[in-house]
């Protein structure tokens, strides 16, 4: 029987590569119309092996196949793969498929926010130990590193709720839950997004290993739970907010851990060129999957302390005439915005606004807290951003036309030892493709201050 990859343009390509290179036959399925599958066919090795159909597909090919690989941009629809089960096909990822064809060891990461830092500084340091490992930021990533992993190997795998969702065999040896938290950019019912998250240990057994967050209620949870069950991963947890009896905490600015042989300093949170809570729990869980990992510490110590924050999450561009310049254009909904805001120990001049998705910027505002100065406003939300300021009491906003003239105000009226941030609370769309152009845009424009 063959295996069918459905899929978006281009991104059908790495899962029918992976799969022909393994000797499987399959056929590939375009959903979109505006693709020529000529182009398809010519970026296909083995293209000879495997049909192509776009727009449309003929029910015979569908009949003739027993499982379906849905790529990462498929899984957008969620009522494609439950059709799918309906008719009695295995209906998988392409996370499920790499994992299959994996010859090495696997850290999976998961949780609502902080997946990718997480993923990163976790990658460096097993990187930096073993030298044979591959870090994982998306699907497609995978399906590509997947054919050099060996026996040695290491994959460290930034999961998503959707490739979560069509798991089957995956199993990793340790995994990571950050946090948990239901609505938001996800529209699951609660109880089946908790589910689906926690399907990263659905295969994970005692001796295997899942990293939670203490002070998420969510994860908190899981963890008692596994605490009293017979079965499962045994769960490690991390906490910067509070000791612990067991795990890796903070006190006093130090980060400790404490397992059953006893504690040790590793180093001072300071240590870490980051800012901000939430980036200092992501690296917390990235320091305690390593060392679950069996990672020695003093590796780890190394690998932290010169660990570079991701690019556009609260990341430090530049000083210029004393006041410091932050991009967290990562920051497109309010939650991730407010973090920004709060990682900010100074009086900061705020860029906000973008692509109006209708959120509430209620929050948004509550969070100033005497802390933004001025809120510079863009976008099609500038409007919207500055009646719900006035209606929460904040009335220092400007408007500007566009990112460098938000930054050209900043810059006028901050002084040394303020800052000024960039943290949207929106999309780009209609401004900027995506927020990587437009941290990176915001980069250019400090840069020739």
């Amino acid at each position: 029987m063959k295996t069918l990859v459905i899929g978006e343009g281009m991104s059908v390509i790495p899962a029918v590569n992976l799969l022909l290179a393994k000797g499987e036959t399959c056929d590939v399925f375009v959903r979109d119309y505006d693709i020529d599958p000529e182009d398809v066919m010519a970026s296909i090795n083995g293209a000879e092996e495997a049909g192509a159909y776009v727009g449309s597909l003929p029910e015979s090919v569908l009949e003739s196949c027993e499982d379906v690989v849905l790529t990462d941009d498929a899984l957008y629809d969620p009522s494609l793969a439950v059709e799918l089960r309906a008719l009695g096909h295995r209906v998988v990822g392409e996370m499920e498929l790499s994992f299959s064809y994996d010859r090495g060891r696997m850290v999976a990461v998961a949780g609502t926010k902080g997946k990718t830092s997480c993923t990163a500084l976790l990658g460096k340091i097993i990187k930096d130990r073993t030298r044979n490992a591959f870090v994982i930021q998306d699907p497609e990533e995978y399906a590509d590193a997947v054919y050099s992993t060996t026996r040695d190997s290491t994959s460290i795998v930034k999961t998503s709720t959707r490739q979560l969702e069509v798991t089957d065999s995956f199993h990793p040896a340790v995994s990571v839950i950050i946090n948990i938290k239901p609505g938001g950019d996800n529209d699951m019912p609660r109880d089946e997004y908790i589910s689906v998250i926690e399907r990263v240990m659905a295969n994970q057994n005692v001796k295997d290993r899942v990293i939670l967050n203490y002070e998420d209620d969510l994860t908190r949870a899981i963890g008692m739970r596994l605490d009293k069950a017979s079965e499962g991963p045994r769960p490690f947890f991390f906490s910067i907010r509070r000791e612990l009896k067991r795990g890796l905490f903070m006190t006093g600015g130090r980060i400790i851990l404490r397992d059953g042989w006893g504690e040790r300093e590793l180093m001072r949170a300071s240590d870490l060129k980051i800012i901000g809570s939430h980036n200092l729990e992501n690296a917390f869980a990235a320091i305690a999957a390593a060392y679950k990992y069996g990672i020695p510490t003093d590796h780890i110590i190394k690998s932290c302390k010169e660990f570079e924050p991701v690019a556009h999450r609260v990341e430090y561009v530049a000083t210029k005439n004393g006041v410091r310049f932050y991009n967290n254009s990562k920051g497109t909904d309010v939650g991730s915005a407010i973090n920004g805001i709060e990682a900010m120990d100074c009086p900061t001049y705020l860029i906000g606004g973008g692509y109006d998705d209708g959120s509430d910027y209620g929050a948004l505002i509550d969070s100033f807290g005497g802390k933004v100065r001025k809120f510079v406003l863009i976008g099609q939300t500038r409007e919207r951003m500055a009646s719900t300021a006035q209606d929460h009491g904040f009335y220092d906003y400007i408007y500007a036309d566009n990112l460098e003239e938000a930054v050209s105000i900043c810059t006028c009226h901050a002084n040394p030892g303020e800052a000024v941030l960039l943290s949207p609370a929106c999309e780009g769309k209609g401004m900027y493709r995506d927020y990587e152009e437009r941290g990176n845009a915001f980069r250019t424009i400090v840069e020739r201050l």
